[in-house]
């Protein structure tokens, strides 16, 4: 039911700067996307830029902006849009933007404003990424993503979230990425964004009763570079009545005090994930059959 985690090598992708503003045009039905996780977690999503592509974006559900890497963004001769503070786990720091349409499958977002900056540390996972796909688009519509099928369903009218798919968990909006909240042992609360970017854990604030393995460090990447960070095995958590067994996380620093989520849970723990936006769900590990039944 749950995957293993590498904890030494954390990519977190967390941005938090506003979205632009985007019109979405999704057809009836459902549009399934054929995608490629590498490295067991990392999601790649072929998407259309301005009607050219399709290009491997990684998946980020903790992004609220899609990012274009400037080779693409000056290939295809895109519009400045002015700038914005990009924001990691570790660092912040200014980045330009550019206007584009983007598009997964017949899902279509025009004219939305996306960040443009170097990708080295995403590209590390593949020399062919060429963006990252943020919720500027993703919260556009519902979507099912099926790490076991390799497929990302977007549910354009809404026709699984009536269905049966398994326990509904309310989704906490924070900056326009999408937070639940779990419960430690002692029924301490942590209120944690579905990162799909992230490969392991990664927690804001000290939690009670996590204890330090005798190799107690990790290595935390963003787009500013890589710096060390405390390793921690928190858990079990619980999420709604699913139980997540325990797990390594690792500590962010200083910068991350002010945060009012407690960290990031990889959307990669878990076999699947449909994310009913409008109704502002979660289903963990959703029923598989659905995808097979025309709802």
């Amino acid at each position: 039911m749950f995957k293993a985690l590498v904890a030494r090598g954390a990519l977190m992708l967390a941005f938090l700067i506003g979205s632009g503003n985007a019109g979405a045009a999704v057809p009836d039905g459902r549009s399934p996307t054929r995608v490629r996780i590498i490295h067991d977690r990392f999601v790649l999503v072929p998407v259309t830029v301005n009607g050219t592509g399709p290009y491997s974006f990684l998946l980020d559900t903790g992004a609220t902006s899609t990012m274009l890497s400037p080779t693409l963004a000056t290939r295809l001769r895109l519009s400045a849009a002015g700038s914005a503070v990009q924001e990691t786990a570790t660092h912040a720091g200014p980045v330009a933007l550019v206007r584009a349409s983007l598009a997964v499958g017949r899902v279509a977002c025009r004219d939305v404003e996306v960040i443009t900056t170097p990708l080295d540390a995403v590209q590390e996972l593949d020399r062919r990424i060429a963006g990252v796909l943020g919720q500027d688009v993703l919260r556009s519509t519902n979507w099912w993503l099926d790490y076991q099928g390799r497929v990302l369903v977007a549910d354009t009218e809404g026709k699984y979230a009536p269905r049966d798919l398994g326990e509904r968990v309310d989704v906490h909006w924070h900056g326009e990425r999408p937070a639940v909240d779990v419960l430690l042992p002692d029924r301490q609360s942590l209120r944690l964004v579905l990162d799909s970017a992230a490969s392991s854990p990664l927690l804001f604030h000290e939690v009670a009763g996590a204890s330090t393995p005798a190799d107690g460090w990790a290595r935390l990447t963003t787009h500013f570079g890589e710096t060390r960070a405390r390793q921690v095995v928190v858990g079990p958590i619980r999420v709604g009545t699913l139980v997540v067994p325990p797990f390594a996380a690792a500590m962010a620093g200083n910068r991350a005090a002010d945060r009012a989520e407690d960290g990031l849970l990889p959307t990669g723990l878990f076999e699947g994930i449909y994310f009913d936006n409008r109704a502002g769900a979660v289903v963990f590990n959703p029923r598989r059959s659905a995808l097979s039944d025309q709802p």
